[in-house]
């Protein structure tokens, strides 16, 4: 292997390693030959990390990077911009740093959380953690989709003190991404690794809303025999600022190097597991907001829910050099996802409004009784009415289990860059809602549930793709992407299932992928790339065929159709004498558009397609150091989205062309300055959200606009180098969100009042008020 060669390899891993070729910071490998090897022929390949250079290289920037990749825009956050921020921002919040993405949540620590990226809705979104996926399989988004009744509000998957950095992707993915539906862009969270260097760090916090958080991080550093471990607990607990809505998480979180067993392989594990209890803050109808105040929440006599939610994923990687030109890896991985929400509603209740809790429905305190042992689900069942003792507490279980498995191998040449792999999945589902008249809710199917459902899906994915380099300036992307999904559910008898019923489908889908980057001069790139992707039917696709069977005749067929979508994107990229800037343009055109139907009379939700629909938009995002100590940022989003034929669907919803598509920002902005001086950092940044129009409850767009809203923020934080007693350095941090105090909400949706009452109303999420937050670290 001559010296060209090798410094090639090296140079093609490094590119890895940073996404060019994929999409993790976990450590990259480079080859280097042992001087023990006294022939050519049997020249051995020696693993060497170059992890450290790389994070040295992305933590130079300060602020959010854009730049293409495969002819398709992404963003980074480098990890150097997420720190001091966990006191103030959360996983999806932080989020709102990158053009074109609007993230919101209802408490400081990261709870009911909304993202669009250009537009596109959160379960349109893909998200990983180290290219490994952790939306839900069934529901999409980070929380169940917060689309109907299964919505997992209190829980968080991934927190900052986990992430080493994040990467958005815009528009389809690549094959590679092993994001599922990532139709609308795809959310990578890269893993924090262990570094070389040796520390321990403790760390504590207090805020506006009574917020409290502390923590401490350990890192063993390189021991040769040893490996290398990282360990990090973290809690935060915080009051709300709605209205008696607590909320409290712990973090535990290990990374570890294994120790070295072969010079050219390296394999190294990651858990992660994420608890939280709290309220389930409700949304509010508007009328009373403006009565009562912006936070206002129902009186704790009246209705409110309690919730307890984990998220906990282990991964197992290795990397393994195969030949001087070839890198093979594999990962597998499970995650387990389970949620319980207590909900109580006061039993002599009286409202005009059908959404102040999650369940809507009085079942005259009758259900149905399963008259066998047998309570499979079989059509022939007989049930008879009988009386249960009330159903003012609702006792409502998610649970899923997921296995994955992910090989890929990569080819690196002079000219030609080739990988392939796959990912392998299958999850497992259980829901139920059980009612009864105390909080201690027995879970007796047949007799109290409401539903108890089992349900799995298998998901497999195939690709290729190649990086071919035609000259120095010019490489065009051209891949494959093939995937096969299939669900099945069952439904034991209960009172929206009287009979029990199975259901199920499966879909077969290829998705062509092209990219093209060229550099007519040294700073300026130009990019394009065309896509197409599928988003699969979620499980509520599934509840109307279920809920259709009788003792007679079993399940209606599915019919609904894969979410469909063709994107073309085409952008310029410069960066000259500290000024970055890029635009880009995107246009993505759906078939069978999916969209959500809320029956207010049985508070179930079903999914359904109607029509096609197009989002297109324009991104600007510019960064200028004007010194070696202060940078300045801006960047803009003008998107728009609407459909493009005249549809109708089974629920009564209709479309027209022209007519807008539901919570699609006509624009965003973000604008800001930051500076550091010897151990003094500063940052200044606001963001600007356009208005938007309110989706109604059948999941057609409404004629009523949410008006356009602004936010200021800040962080500051100094760092104490001591060097004695055993202290490395300190650091005091403040921050502060919404300095302008404005009042405005997050998310709004129309309703129809109850009881054959005329007309609608909305509820709203209202937005964090002006609050402050103060965080001190100490290293050792």
């Amino acid at each position: 292997m001559n010296k060209a060669n090798k410094r090639l390899l090296r140079q093609s891993l490094l590119l890895m390693a940073t996404g060019f070729l994929g999409s993790s910071l976990q450590p990259v490998y480079a080859a280097t030959p042992t001087t023990a090897t006294p022939h050519p022929a049997k020249k051995v390949y020696k693993i060497k990390s170059v992890s450290k250079n790389l994070l040295r290289i992305v933590e130079k920037a300060a602020l959010t990077q854009v730049k293409p990749v495969y002819g398709a825009e992404t963003a980074l956050i480098p990890q150097k911009f997420l720190e001091g921020q966990e006191s103030t921002q959360n996983a999806s919040t932080i989020l709102s740093f990158v053009p074109g993405v609007n993230a919101t949540s209802t408490n400081p620590i990261g709870v009911k959380t909304h993202i669009s990226v250009r537009g596109f809705s959160q379960t349109q979104v893909g998200y990983t953690f180290d290219n490994l996926p952790i939306a839900d399989l069934f529901n999409g988004g980070l929380s169940g989709g917060n689309n109907n009744y299964a919505d997992l509000t209190n829980l968080i998957p991934v927190t900052l003190g986990e992430t080493s950095g994040v990467r958005v992707t815009y528009g389809t993915p690549a094959p590679d991404i092993n994001a599922i539906g990532a139709i609308g862009g795809n959310i990578d969270y890269l893993p924090k690794v262990p570094s070389a260097k040796r520390y321990e760090s403790v760390f504590a916090g207090f805020g506006s809303f009574n917020t409290r958080s502390y923590g401490a991080e350990v890192n063993t550093g390189v021991s040769p025999g040893y490996g290398n471990l990282l360990l990090r607990f973290s809690s935060r607990q915080t009051a709300g600022y709605l209205d008696h809505s607590p909320d409290r998480e712990y973090s535990y979180y290990a990374a570890y190097d294994l120790p070295q067993i072969s010079p050219t392989s390296k394999w190294s594990v990651i858990f992660l597991l994420n608890k939280n209890q709290g309220a389930t803050a409700a949304r509010m109808p508007t009328a009373l907001l403006q009565q009562y105040g912006p936070y206002y929440q129902w009186p704790l006599s009246f209705t409110y829910a309690n919730s307890t939610a984990e998220h906990m994923m282990a991964i197992v990687q290795n990397k393994t050099l195969i030949s001087s030109h070839a890198v093979f890896g594999v990962k597998g991985f499970y995650a387990y996802t389970n949620s319980n929400r207590l909900e109580y509603v006061n039993p002599s209740a009286n409202s005009p409004y059908n959404s102040f809790v999650t369940f809507y429905l009085n079942p005259a305190q009758t259900v149905c009784q399963y008259s066998g042992n047998d309570f499979a689900g079989n059509n022939s069942a007989a049930c008879q009415a009988q009386t249960i003792n009330g159903d003012n507490y609702h006792s409502y279980s998610y649970t899923t289990n997921t296995f994955g498995f992910n090989p890929s191998v990569e080819w690196l040449s002079h000219y030609v860059d080739l990988k392939a792999g796959g990912l392998g999945a299958v999850s497992l589902y259980h829901s139920r809602d059980y009612v009864y008249g105390s909080p201690n809710v027995p879970e007796v199917a047949g007799y109290n549930n409401l539903w108890n459902e089992h349900a799995w899906r298998l998901y497999g994915k195939l690709y290729a793709q190649a990086k071919i380099k035609l000259t120095r300036s010019l490489a065009i992307t051209p891949g494959l992407k093939y995937e096969t999904v299939s669900t099945h559910i069952n439904d034991v008898p209960g009172y929206y299932y009287p009979v029990g019923a199975s259901s199920g489908r499966s879909y077969s889908e290829v998705s062509p992928y092209a990219g093209i980057q060229y550099k007519p001069i040294k700073a300026v790139t130009l990019y394009a790339n065309y896509a197409v992707g599928y988003k699969y039917p979620n499980i509520t696709a599934f509840y109307s065929a279920d809920g259709n069977a009788t003792s007679t005749s079993p399940s209606t067929p599915v019919t609904i159709k894969p979410e469909q979508v063709n994107t073309y994107q085409f952008g310029a990229a410069y960066k000259h004498d500290g000024l970055d800037a890029s635009i880009s343009f995107y246009r993505s055109d759906f078939a069978h558009t999916f969209s959500s139907y809320y029956d207010t009379t049985t508070g179930l939700t079903y999914e359904y397609n109607i029509g096609s629909s197009s989002y297109q938009g324009i991104n600007i995002a510019t960064a200028y150091a004007l010194d070696s100590y202060v940078s300045l940022y801006g960047n803009y989003s003008l998107q728009a989205a609407h459909y493009t034929s005249n549809s109708s669907s089974a629920y009564g919803v209709a479309t027209s062309i022209g007519e807008p598509r539901a919570n699609t920002p006509t624009y965003l902005a973000g604008m800001g300055i930051e500076g550091h001086y010897m151990d003094t950092r500063a940052r200044l940044y606001g963001n600007l959200v356009g208005p938007q129009y309110i989706e109604a409850s059948t999941g057609a767009a409404t004629s009523i606009s949410m008006p356009a809203y602004a936010t200021m923020n800040f962080n500051l934080a100094h760092t104490f180098r001591i060097h004695q007693y055993g202290v490395k350095n300190v650091t005091f941090s403040l921050s502060g969100v919404n300095l302008l105090n404005s009042e405005a909400s997050v998310l709004e949706k129309q309703f129809p009042y109850i009881n054959n009452q005329p007309g609608n109303y909305l509820v709203a999420e209202p937005m964090m008020p002006r609050s402050f937050f103060g965080t001190v670290k100490m290293v050792f």
